[in-house]
């Protein structure tokens, strides 16, 4: 049987519209100009969705990986209509990606016309428990969701997953609390400087002065560094497009420099590395999961140190990225201004770095403190101001 057709025609700004439906999905199309020329391109019109659909028929055996791989393949090739540029970022297809790979994980689809909702609730209730034990917030739980919900939302117009009610989900984010940002003290510094072996006592000291991401400090290129100005370029190796700012594809395009003290240079060089500054025992790089393993390591044994030496000690809890934060907020502490640091850090928007990275309790503090100090310099003038006759 024939699909059947709908079209009509209605005057618009654009010309008239037509309207036509295969398989169960509906499509329309502005044509312009005399009848005849309408006619004309409204066959061609339907003979393109035709080819389109046949292509699109599924025969129920399309597994998880192949519906990923297609809609991922869809975002690449979406072009801006007036300039032909691709309208989403390597980036932004990188965490859609992403974002699939987290629900993969724990949903286990393999077949998509098998996938119904309590995958998704399971999925969402899932990634919230995980905030929770870590004390995220819901950030990252709302970001997958809405990715995992727009592929699904793809998936059902093109016909790869049966129709799923998605409301439920849809209208119910979760809410975002403010994030607890952990930063180091002082003390907590110098114990992980002083205990912490060579190579992560290097990494520690470029983690604080260069505000690297961990991604960005195994993947530090030693030739990018200018001993004499204390600059190095967080950028790709040419020579090898595996390492660098590679395939790890979200931050590819956040190249920028930094800068490290005379101290800090003195002891990178001190190393001897000569590509790479954090190496496993064999003298190859690390990755995201060694590099995690080393510096987990590196902390057990800086805190078994300040429970053997420091009587007053406590231990220490942090990630790499601590010290990230760390620098931000003593930055602000120092007189920076936001706009500055929220650049150095590479961010696109300072209210990423006002939520994400500013310890303000210790701003606060610093405030009171300031305000105190300014307090005790008017405190002589308050003195010479008229006294109050009383009667």
């Amino acid at each position: 049987m024939a699909d059947k057709i709908s079209s009509f025609k209605r005057k618009g700004r654009n010309g008239h519209r037509y309207r036509k439906q295969i398989n169960g999905r509906r499509y329309e199309i502005f044509l312009s100009g005399n009848k005849e020329q309408r006619e004309h391109d409204y066959k061609l019109w339907v003979e393109q969705l035709e080819q389109q659909n046949r292509s699109r028929k599924i025969d129920g055996s399309k597994t998880w990986s192949f519906f990923v791989s297609a809609f991922l393949r869809s975002m690449r090739s979406e072009k801006d209509a007036k300039t032909g540029r691709p309208i989403w970022r390597n980036r932004t297809v990188a965490e859609y990606g992403y974002a699939l790979a987290h629900f993969e994980r724990v949903a286990h689809p393999h077949y998509v016309k098998d996938l119904t909702f309590e995958h998704v609730a399971l999925f969402r209730r899932t990634r919230v428990e995980e905030a929770q034990s870590k004390g995220d917030d819901n950030y990252g739980v709302n970001k997958d969701i809405g990715c995992l919900l727009r592929a699904l939302d793809w998936g059902m117009v093109e016909g790869y997953i049966p129709y799923i009610d998605l409301t439920p989900v849809r209208n119910t984010p979760k809410k975002t609390s403010a994030p607890i940002v952990r930063v180091l003290t002082p003390w907590e510094l110098s114990m992980l400087f002083k205990y912490s072996s060579p190579q992560m006592r290097v990494a520690t000291r470029m983690g604080l002065e260069g505000n690297l991401r961990p991604e960005e400090m195994y993947n530090f290129l030693i030739e990018k560094i200018d001993p004499k100005t204390g600059i190095g370029w967080v950028t790709h190796n040419d020579e090898d497009k595996k390492r660098g700012i590679r395939f790890w594809t979200v931050k590819r395009d956040k190249e920028r420099p930094v800068y490290f003290t005379p101290g800090t240079i003195k002891d990178i060089l001190s190393l001897g590395a000569k590509t790479y500054l954090i190496t496993n025992e064999d003298g190859k790089p690390l990755n995201d999961n060694t590099f995690s393993k080393h510096w987990n390591k590196n902390l057990k044994r800086v805190n078994d140190m300040i429970l053997r030496r420091e009587p007053d000690g406590h231990k220490i809890l942090c990630t790499y990225k601590s010290l990230r934060k760390t620098h931000t907020t003593y930055m602000l502490q120092a007189g920076a201004a936001k706009e500055d640091v929220s650049k150095y850090v590479s961010h696109a928007e300072v209210k990423t770095t006002e939520r994400h990275y500013i310890d303000k309790e210790m701003l606060r503090k610093a405030d009171a403190k300031a305000r105190l100090e300014h307090l005790a310099r008017m405190k002589k003038f308050v003195s010479m101001l008229p006294k109050m006759v009383q009667k």
